[in-house]
């Protein structure tokens, strides 16, 4: 999985196998917690 986050924007885009997942308003200190839910929900 690879990830893409803007500071400009606060998004967090995280590309998994499936989908892309998207997350808006991230603070930076969310990033880990929000690539652990992406892995999660691809695992599904």
């Amino acid at each position: 999985m690879k990830f893409n986050y803007s500071t400009i924007t606060r998004i967090l885009e995280v590309f998994g196998h499936h989908m892309t997942h998207i997350f808006e308003n991230v603070n930076e200190s969310e990033i880990p917690a929000l690539i652990d839910n992406a892995k999660f929900k691809e695992s599904i």
